[in-house]
């Protein structure tokens, strides 16, 4: 069994062809069970979906024709009514997709969840986001591979490691806290500002916070789920305001921030213009959804500046040099996790090989000498039985530690 990975993220792919991509959390397990369908019944397969990537894994008997399998998938992604997509829209993707096999698959998988393949290098929020999509399996009929969980299970141990040890995590940075720091380069002082936050899911709540640290004074918080929109507002001394009420909102704030989640945009230019029409002044909205929230023609209106995840990766530079020395450790730690892994799981076959040799062995010498033996009884039966077996673990156990450590 072999590891592939196929997918598109920030860092090869521009954010229209991101959001053609992008799967949200409740269509994930629906997605998983198609692509599974189109693979070999031997194969088992996983779909990563996060605010900046969309990647499809697997461990596979036949990496070829699964690989080209889950590069399709992609190309049916990329059609808005997920059918069966054209060439043209396979040609599309085709320059922004990538393809990894074996230890490269699972190093990759282990730096997405350490944070370090982040847009924002470091990104605390991508481990839950990546154990979110994992956990999507388990509302898939067919049980996930034992060999592709352990692999997710040993991604997140080694991230937890990795940052924990590096000290990566000290700076719990995450997309939304670079957007507001985004917003005071463009605006300055935030303190006193008002804020209409659209959204209130984990990214929400992130964001929520990374307003309040920044002086935001009058916050309203709107989401398609009142009930959330209502709770976030009471934890962070804000104000729920109905979804339908946003074009209103945004006549009197000064930063609009999104992060829904939702399919489609949901704050279109003809919907608002006449609320943002009335303003004296500029008003800055940051659209962290992928897909995007706010329909991109909303930046032609006057007194809008709009920003999305692409305009975060100008603060991208400054921030690596910052964090420069805990990257290159906690590099380190991952490249050696996943080799260990890797070899782990290539030498898995051979220890059980001898594991069930020996047992056959120890079986039929066993049965030889009690053969031999008159009037045994039961209790002597099982205390040799038990001392074969005792033998047979200790005999093994240098040899196959031996064997583990050559192998890495």
């Amino acid at each position: 069994m072999n590891f592939v990975l196929t997918g598109l993220s920030h860092k090869n792919a521009p954010l229209d062809i991101l959001e053609r991509v992008a799967i949200s959390e409740e269509d994930l397990p629906s997605h998983i069970r198609a692509l599974s369908s189109r693979l070999d019944s031997h194969d088992s397969a996983t779909i990563l979906s996060t605010c900046n990537r969309t990647e499809l894994y697997a461990v596979t008997r036949n990496t070829g024709a699964t690989m080209e399998e889950m590069i399709t998938y992609l190309s049916i992604l990329g059609d808005r009514n997920h059918q069966p997509s054209s060439n043209g829209t396979r040609a599309d993707l085709a320059p922004y997709v990538y393809a990894k096999t074996g230890y490269d698959a699972v190093h990759h998988l282990f730096r997405v969840v350490t944070g370090l393949d982040s847009l924002v290098q470091g990104d605390h929020q991508v481990a839950g986001q990546v154990s979110r999509s994992f956990q999507a399996l388990a509302n898939v009929d067919t049980p996930a591979d034992p060999v592709l969980s352990r692999m997710f299970h040993v991604a997140f141990r080694t991230g937890r490691t990795a940052r924990k040890e590096s000290g990566l995590g000290w700076s719990q940075v995450s997309i939304p806290s670079f957007g507001v720091k985004l917003l005071e380069r463009e605006i300055g002082d935030l303190t006193g500002k008002s804020a209409l936050l659209v959204g209130a899911g984990e990214t929400g709540r992130i964001t929520a916070s990374s307003l309040m640290r920044a002086g935001v004074a009058n916050m309203r918080i709107a989401s398609r789920s009142r009930a959330r929109s209502k709770g976030l507002a009471e934890d962070m001394n804000a104000v729920s305001v109905p979804l339908e009420n946003v074009g209103p909102e945004m006549a009197t704030v000064d930063i609009v921030i999104t992060c829904t989640g939702a399919n489609q945009n949901i704050i279109l230019k003809n919907d608002i213009q006449p609320h943002i029409s009335t303003r004296s002044s500029d008003i800055h909205i940051l659209d962290l959804g992928l897909p995007r929230d706010v329909e991109p023609n909303v930046a032609d209106l006057n007194n809008v500046r709009l920003f999305t995840l692409e305009d975060l990766q100008r603060l991208q530079d400054e921030h690596q040099k910052s964090i420069a020395e805990a990257s290159e450790k906690a590099e380190t730690i991952v490249a050696n996790a996943a080799a260990e892994f890797i070899d782990d799981i290539e030498i898995q076959p051979l220890l059980r090989d001898i594991g069930e040799s020996a047992e056959r062995i120890r079986a039929a010498e066993l049965q030889r000498t009690l053969s031999k033996l008159q009037n045994i009884d039961p209790n002597t039966r099982q205390a040799i039985e038990a001392m074969t077996r005792s033998m047979v673990k200790r005999i093994l156990a240098d040899p196959i530690q031996i064997l583990k450590q050559r192998k890495r």
